[in-house]
């Protein structure tokens, strides 16, 4: 069976108000879920994004194996009434699942718990419908427990737009935030991230134990040929999960609070997420719908009003200490950019923000961002001529790179970094010359333009000018250094060449 399911989280301090709602919309009495999740020691079903439970439902037990489907939404349910609290793997036999019991390491163990107090409403919405459930409870893991506060709305019958329709309602009248992360992701990271021997971890502190890393993306899944629609929807997808993953660590889901370094790694993946959206809408740009450029209009501008805030916190928690331990003086904590009035965790859990993202997952899930003209055989040697004329214009930028001013190291850093996420959507292979020295590229000339991000701020806003002299001192000695490497990462970069491994 096919779910598809969208979640919300809700802070603790709008509980009242989402159980006074659904008190009014409410069909059933409310009922208490107890969950066991099984898994390897060597995390042979997370790894797959697989789920089993056993779960106490009333006076009954239900196997459940869960599957990720097609997108960040759907997953595949294979459901079995249980007599006791037993698994009964012979249930997989002759199905889909059967391979991933096969492949089983060593034999599963009890990893983690649920206990939750499930509220539903069972409602119409314009010709479908949807079970809303709100989730109260803990996630236990060894001596560890992590609230669970959220609600979910669950395509029952009819078009899939319509839980997007709903829950877009419900983000216009509460400060919610899109949690993409299931119970299960969650308690695994939670087994994980702690031990037997921590001290009993609870609340915030648990969430934090789970949210010390920002989210990043892992391999990029080999393509075995370019097909525009699918190829496009994947791979945005796969960025857009990226921004609203770490927009959710960097509004404070599960309530944390976090370090400043913390919230600035979030804040720089999100960013990089953004990036990567917006590079692979640049690439199918021919093709893409008037709504999808719109969303990427709109996406721009909040990536600007964050990137505002990564320029203060690159001041602030990098560079500054640097200055100030090499004998800044005067030396005092950097006051933020004036023009900047909120700070990222509000504006990440802004309604407008969350919507946006809402929307443009949306559009995305039901494959509706190109035009059906898209999938013309022709469309994709235009595509291919696209990232070849890119990878031309890096390559004259490149051997332009000792004659030209600062914007253009800027503008260069922007080109190779769109060239690179451009060919991660491709599913191009990441272990070649050319995506490595894309990368090197990209990180030193990031080192360069941060410098002179911090010398045009010291230029303007030292304190004294013996702290002024020093800084430009300082940093122009940085960025001598940096040109350099930078010299010689780009000449290595120009001897490579762009070959498209599913060219047909």
């Amino acid at each position: 069976m096919l779910e598809r399911e969208l979640k919300l989280y809700v802070p603790t301090a709008q509980q009242a108000a989402v159980n006074q709602l659904m008190t009014l919309i409410k069909n059933q009495a409310p009922e208490r879920l107890a969950a066991r999740y099984f898994d390897t020691p060597q995390r042979d079903l997370a790894r797959q994004h697989a789920a089993l439970r056993l779960r106490r439902e009333g006076e009954q037990w239900v196997q459940t194996l869960k599957l990720r489907a097609q997108d960040e939404l759907s997953v595949i349910e294979f459901n079995h009434v249980r007599p006791e609290p037993v698994l009964d793997l012979n249930l997989y036999h002759g199905t889909a699942a059967e391979a991933l019991f096969v492949a089983l390491t060593t034999p599963l163990d009890l990893r983690y718990q649920t206990e939750v107090l499930r509220t539903t409403a069972l409602v119409n919405h314009q010709g479908s419908t949807i079970e809303i459930a709100w989730d109260v409870g803990q996630i236990q893991a060894k001596n560890h427990s992590l609230p669970i506060s959220e609600v979910e709305f669950e395509l029952k019958s009819g078009d899939v737009k319509a839980i997007f329709q709903l829950g877009a309602q419900w983000l216009k009248v509460l400060p919610l935030l899109i949690e993409l992360r299931s119970k299960s992701e969650r308690g695994d990271a939670l087994y994980e991230n702690t031990s037997f021997d921590m001290p009993s971890l609870s609340g915030a502190e648990a969430a934090r134990a789970i949210a010390g890393q920002p989210y990043r993306l892992g391999q990029t899944p080999t393509v075995s040929q370019i097909e525009l629609s699918p190829l496009y929807h994947q791979s945005s997808q796969r960025f857009l999960a990226q921004i609203i993953r770490n927009a959710a660590f960097l509004a404070g889901v599960d309530e944390i609070h976090v370090s400043e370094t913390l919230q600035a790694d979030y804040l720089t993946l999100m960013r990089v997420g953004m990036r990567r959206l917006r590079s692979c809408r640049q690439l199918f740009q021919p093709w893409l719908r008037k709504s999808e450029k719109k969303h990427a209009t709109l996406l721009l501008k909040h990536y600007r009003k964050f990137g505002r805030w990564r320029d203060k916190d690159m001041l602030w928690l990098e560079l500054q200490p640097k200055i100030i331990a090499a004998g800044l003086p005067a030396a005092k904590k950097l006051a933020p950019p004036k023009r900047v009035k909120r700070n990222p965790r509000r504006l990440a859990a802004d309604s407008a923000f969350q919507l946006l993202l809402l929307d443009n997952l949306k559009c995305l899930v039901l494959e509706k961002g190109l035009k059906k003209q898209a999938i013309k055989p022709e469309n994709n040697a235009r595509l291919a001529r696209r990232l070849e004329q890119s990878w031309t214009g890096i390559q004259t930028l490149c051997t332009q790179f000792e004659s030209l001013e600062p914007v253009d190291h800027h503008y260069l850093r922007n080109q190779i970094k769109r060239l690179r996420y451009n060919l991660e959507a491709l599913g191009y292979d990441e272990s070649t010359k050319l995506y490595v020295y894309l990368a090197k590229a990209q990180d030193h000339l990031g080192d360069l333009c941060d410098a002179y991000v911090a010398q045009d701020w010291y230029s303007e806003q030292a304190a004294t000018p013996e702290q002024k002299q020093f800084a430009l001192d300082w940093l122009q000695k940085k960025i001598h250094k940096y040109q350099a490497k930078c010299k010689k990462t780009l000449h290595s970069l120009q001897a490579q060449r762009l070959k498209l491994q599913q060219e047909n």
